[in-house]
């Protein structure tokens, strides 16, 4: 009636705070972002970074794509270790070189045979060279020639994260059989 008050109201008047309130907690949401200037945050980053990698001596090997082809892969198995020597997965860039070892010298590099650049930095290619049950890296570098003569190679890794830190390891592969 017109004129009169009414403590009911409509419907709609309700719905417009709520509406409003809804979009505010649902719409507005912004991903966080670390702040490393801020001590606990910086301690926190600290703890999951990568503190070392390490090529898996007993799980990276030469293969064949085809069965009774050549050696034309190097499959390097290598783990991001935290600070407490867990696995993690890494975003950066990774450099791999393979080299011939010489035999009885203090620098075992001899020339080099290949060399290859992985770039981690989406979820894309995280989700193409992490392996979940072992928790490790697992990258297939071809080879250019496809094919690894009889000898003992020495392979390394670099780890260069977005910051600049950089982390190394190395691996002498026994002698690759004759195939």
């Amino acid at each position: 009636m017109p004129g009169s008050s009414s403590s009911a109201r409509h419907p709609s008047a309700l719905f417009a705070p709520l509406a409003l309130l809804a979009a505010s907690l649902w719409g507005c949401h912004s991903a966080s972002r670390v702040d490393t200037t801020d001590a606990q945050q910086a301690a926190f980053v600290e703890l999951i970074t990568p503190r070392a990698i390490e090529i898996q001596r007993y799980l990276t090997k030469p293969i064949a794509s085809r069965k009774d082809g050549p050696f034309d892969t190097i499959e390097v198995i290598l783990a991001a270790l935290d600070r407490f020597n867990d696995p993690v997965k890494v975003v950066g860039t990774f450099h791999f070189e393979l080299y011939v070892a010489r035999p009885a010298s203090g620098d075992r590099l001899g020339q080099r045979v290949a060399f290859w650049e992985v770039v981690i930095d989406s979820q894309e290619s995280l989700e193409r060279f992490w392996d979940r049950p072992s928790r490790y890296f697992r990258f297939p570098l071809k080879l250019e020639p496809p094919t690894l003569e009889p000898r003992a190679y020495v392979l390394t890794a670099r780890f260069i994260a977005p910051w600049g830190d950089r982390l190394f390891s190395q691996y002498e592969l026994p002698e690759i059989p004759a195939k």
